[in-house]
């Protein structure tokens, strides 16, 4: 397997890995152990954030759940195609208030971003494929939620 930092260069020197990290659009079909997911979590969760708010979300189902259909009818046509082997559908989500006073948090996009970084870089670490997209219906879920 040729890896990204042996046909890719950096400007200036940087770690390795993270010219290696790249998002694929083919998914295997095995599964992600509860452990093993959990684990990305827990990376997720030691991002920085504004106040250590940590204000993202992260909902998602592994293939073969019961909310699986759920989430992989989100998807867009195109990314359905490849993600249909994906082991999980994970959706980042980010809150605009403050938990604690529900004052605005001007940063909340940023943090998720980070926390969806820490994530796909723990899995690439462990040789899972992680590809972050916005190919989806972002309006389903609030009509879902609101009906």
């Amino acid at each position: 397997m040729i890896k990204g930092s042996e046909i890719r260069k950096a400007d200036y020197e940087i770690e390795p890995f993270l010219l290696d990290r790249w998002s694929p659009r083919a998914m295997s079909v095995e599964e992600i152990s509860h452990e093993e997911l959990m684990r990305l979590f827990e990376a997720a969760r030691w991002a920085p954030s504004s106040f250590n708010a940590q204000q993202w979300r992260a909902l998602y189902a592994r293939r073969g759940t019961e909310h699986w259909q759920t989430f992989f009818d989100l998807l867009v046509g195109a990314n359905k195609v490849w993600a249909k082997n994906a082991a999980a559908v994970v959706v980042f989500i980010s809150r605009k208030n403050f938990d604690d006073d529900d004052e605005p948090s001007v940063t909340h996009s940023y943090d998720c971003g980070a926390a969806l970084e820490n994530f796909a870089l723990q899995g690439f670490q462990h040789g899972l494929v992680v590809d972050g997209m916005q190919g989806f219906d972002y309006d389903r879920p609030q009509r879902t939620a609101d009906s």
